[in-house]
């Protein structure tokens, strides 16, 4: 049972016929309550004055009057796109939602539930309506429409028997209206972004998330697991949930890709807020799943939110999956107190689908996810097992394409369709092969002995990466460096919770340990190869998305556990400004680089997405808006043009003679049309951030011609001026022209 302190914001109603005040339902009840709301009151006053110290930052001012400019002038084409994604996304999730309920999956017992749960769905339908739908030429809206339409009406049928909730949903405001202002503000950044930008807001965000998803959009076609447009990365960037989640939305929604990622920003955030406040409710109860909304802006993965990227994408089915392991360990009974009970055989697919499809999204997030759950599985098989060993099994073999890929292995893509149909067929056997009483173990181990195991393998894992990651680089150092706020506020809550650790501090520990696991072991891999390379650079950068994400978490549970020492009286109010001013003021003065990996104070991060605002996000590209200018603009649109009339298809290759491969320099036909590029420039690249095999230099340049392009785009600016005598003579004639580029076809 909850005191009232736990449930800091809900305080007890007295006689029906009273009711709140308004002066109640502003600040709330009582003494606790309202000075809470007053701290958070000052927040928007801390907010104000941050931002007019960050305004007149010599590295990121920026104006009022200059952002709400730069908006305004973008908002004909981010607003609808904007409308159009959010209704997609809403659509997509009460697709995934219907279809789970079908599948077996009982009634949700909450919004947030059905919402999360019919999101993970949505990944794996996605992903398997692109595998079966694009090799066959047929991911396009009419198609895709007709499947929408398909589940909606399946559940309109059954709709009596088959109701998608438990329990009517109540939305009702549980905090008093002075503590959301603050929350809003500092949420607003990625929305302020996302209206900004009507080209996804992130450099590495073009090659591999928007030149498939555009490729998908403009064909209707993925022809196999490996499609990969741009020249710049190969497969093993390539993440499929999310060309199959994008592509779904960007397709439905009728928009080029490149606006269409940028507009998923907001839906993502919501996904993201819901995810998080859902689970952290899970883990500590009380006021945390408030709290964190306050603590998760600390992250530098709050700060990608506008990017849109798969790293992030992820994260709302990876941390939903934590907090189903809290509530069956909450909840659940182990097998021994089972007794004589029937077995349970459903399986549990949201959880399945959490898991495989984080994976799907970015491999390295689902996994770093998988291997928590699989840490809280060793340490409690008995209440866990039956749940989570059928969930695992399933995930992995829904992970399974996204592994073919990674190995550059070109199968077709109806391949990925036929895992992801057998991991749903086989996802009611496990379940009653781990059912309780069959194949699952009754031991658990006790949960003072969790802790113990868990700080153990946290302690071995940090003194393993500092023997092979040297500082400042090692996870303890950059904890202790980028994170100082969220690290001492999850410090606190740990000692606290330590007289009768609960298990959301063993969740949480799992998550972290996992973490840190896959630093250290990246320690362990060599240079040799641009694999290994490639495992030292992105296995440490995930990382430093995952931990703060935990450790806001943990912040959260500690500013939830502090405010519960009554005994306290003055001094938690006290120390709540403290946090609140310490997360909002820029102090010392704002971060320097707008990609740097450390705490962003709520005005920091505000204010950069309002300087964005106001110059845009593409600062020394030919277009600080849109990247390419108006005769950059015209050589995609005559590629279009040559699609729309049927000679330019999905297996058509292109060739792209310019002095660089960079997007700033050359026209990037791959994101905007996306056509399979292939680039030969002065400036040839191969390495971990380059791997796609197709940036050669002119010593290939005959080979390459004479393998058969549909069409050549040379961009002479640069280049030798006997190019054109060149093409010409392999067999190629001009079909167009301006004075940025020159277009070729095949005779």
């Amino acid at each position: 049972m909850r005191s009232p302190t736990d449930a800091i914001g809900a305080p007890a109603i007295g006689p029906a016929s009273a009711g709140p005040s308004p002066l109640d339902r502003l600040v709330g009840r009582g003494y606790e309550v309202r000075t809470a709301s007053v701290v958070l009151l000052m927040g928007i006053a801390a907010l104000a004055i941050g931002l007019s110290q960050v305004s007149g930052s010599a590295d990121w001012g920026f104006t009022l009057e200059g952002a709400a400019s730069g908006l305004l002038s973008q908002l004909p084409a981010t607003g609808p796109a904007a409308v159009l994604i959010a209704a997609a996304t809403a659509a997509n999730i009460l697709a995934g939602a219907i279809v789970l309920r079908i599948l077996g999956t009982p009634a949700f017992r909450s919004l947030s539930d059905l919402i999360l749960g019919g999101f993970a769905a949505a990944v794996v339908l996605d992903a398997a309506t692109l595998f079966a739908l694009g090799s066959l030429g047929l991911f396009g809206w009419p198609e895709l429409l007709l499947l929408h339409l398909g589940a909606l009406a399946a559940y309109l049928a059954r709709r009596a028997s088959l109701p998608l909730l438990a329990t009517r949903p109540r939305l009702r405001l549980r905090r008093p209206a002075a503590w959301w202002p603050v929350v809003v503000a500092v949420w607003a950044g990625p929305f302020i972004a996302q209206l900004a930008s009507p080209a996804a807001p992130f450099l590495d965000v073009l090659p591999n998330h928007v030149a498939p998803v555009e490729h998908a959009r403009v064909f209707g076609s993925f022809a196999t697991l490996t499609t990969s447009p741009s020249p710049i990365y190969g497969p093993s960037r390539l993440m499929l949930g999310y060309v199959g989640l994008l592509g779904d939305l960007t397709t439905i929604a009728n928009l080029e890709a490149i606006l269409a990622v940028a507009a998923f920003a907001l839906p993502l955030s919501i996904l993201m807020a819901i995810a998080l406040r859902q689970t952290t409710s899970r883990l500590f109860g009380g006021s945390s799943g408030f709290w964190v909304l306050l603590t998760f802006p600390l992250t530098f993965t709050f700060m990608r939110l506008g990017d849109t990227r798969g790293t992030v994408a992820a994260f709302p089915l990876a941390i939903y999956a934590l907090g189903a392991i809290a509530q069956e360990l909450r909840a659940g009974k182990s097998a021994s107190d089972l007794g004589d009970a029937p077995p349970v055989s459903r399986a549990d697919l949201p959880l399945a689908a959490a898991l495989g499809g984080a994976i799907l999204l970015h491999p390295l997030v689902g996994l770093v996810a998988a291997a928590a759950a699989t840490g809280m599985l060793a340490l409690d098989p008995a209440r866990l097992g039956p749940r989570l060993m059928p969930a695992l099994g399933t995930a992995a073999l829904i992970a399974l394409p996204q592994a073919v890929t990674m190995l550059g292995i070109a199968a077709p893509a109806w391949s990925g369709f036929v895992c992801l149909v057998a991991a749903v067929s086989l996802a009611p056997v496990l379940a009653w092969l781990f059912a309780p009483g069959r194949l699952v173990t009754a031991f658990s181990v006790p949960r003072q002995f969790q802790v113990i195991a868990i700080v153990a393998v946290i302690g071995f894992c940090l003194v393993l990466a500092r023997e092979h990651i040297p500082t400042p680089d090692d996870p303890m150092s950059e904890l202790y460096g980028w994170f100082p706020r969220l690290l001492i506020v999850t410090f606190v809550g740990a000692a606290l919770g330590v007289g009768r650790p609960s298990h959301g501090w063993v969740v949480l520990g799992s998550g972290i340990a996992a973490g840190l696991a896959a630093w250290a072991a990246s320690g362990l891999v060599g240079f040799n190869s641009l694999t290994q390379q490639a495992i030292h650079y992105e296995v440490p950068k995930t990382i430093e998305y995952w931990l703060p994400v935990m450790l806001s978490i943990g912040a959260a549970a500690g500013i939830s556990a502090f405010w519960r020492l009554r005994r306290l009286d003055v001094l938690r109010p006290l120390a709540l400004a403290v946090f609140v001013l310490a997360a909002i003021l820029p102090i010392p003065g704002p971060l320097t680089s707008n990609v740097q990996i450390g705490e962003h104070r709520g005005a920091e991060s505000l204010g950069l997405a309002l300087r964005e605002a106001q110059q845009g996000y593409w600062v020394g590209y030919p277009d600080t808006r849109r990247i390419v200018d108006e005769s950059e603009q015209q050589v995609v649109d005559e590629l279009r043009a040559e699609v729309n009339a049927g000679r330019l298809g999905p297996s058509t290759r292109v060739l792209h003679l310019a002095s660089s491969f960079q997007q700033w320099s050359s026209v990037p036909i791959g994101v905007f049309m996306g056509a399979l590029e292939t680039s030969i420039s002065l400036q040839p690249e191969l390495s971990i951030h380059t791997d796609g095999g197709r940036l050669l230099g002119f010593d290939r340049l005959a080979d390459e011609l004479a393998s058969g392009y549909g069409y050549v785009v040379l961009e002479p600016d640069g280049l030798d001026s006997s190019l054109a005598d060149t093409i010409a003579a392999a067999g190629y004639r001009q079909i167009w022209a301006n004075s940025r580029a020159t277009i070729y076809t095949h005779s």
